[in-house]
Formats: C-alpha cells, sequence, structure tokens
C-alpha cells in the first residue's frame, strides 16, 4: 500500500492495483470500494494524475 497525492494505491493478491481516495480508504476493509482498478502502478499514478 503507498500513498500518491492523496490517494492510497493498493497490491491486491491478483498483482492488479485498486486505488482509493483517502476518505473512502478510512471506511475500512469490507466497507470500501476503489475509484479505480490499475494494471500496473503507473497506470495507477497516471489515473490519479489525471483525477
Amino acid at each position: 500500500m503507498i500513498r500518491y497525492n492523496g490517494f492510497v494505491i493498493a497490491l491486491k493478491p491478483c498483482g492488479h492495483y485498486d486505488i482509493y481516495s483517502q476518505d473512502e480508504w478510512d471506511y475500512g476493509p469490507g466497507l470500501r470500494y476503489p475509484e479505480h482498478e490499475a494494471g500496473t502502478i503507473q497506470e495507477a499514478k497516471d489515473f490519479i494524475d489525471s483525477y
């Protein structure tokens, strides 16, 4: 899990990355939903940069 520009990027067991806003992340496991799913860390950062 890394923080980037106010978002949280979390690695899923399948190797993809879920991107959460900080507010969404604070809800905790089972209650949060990702803003986006990315295949690579760079794709996740690009999504956040364009948000």
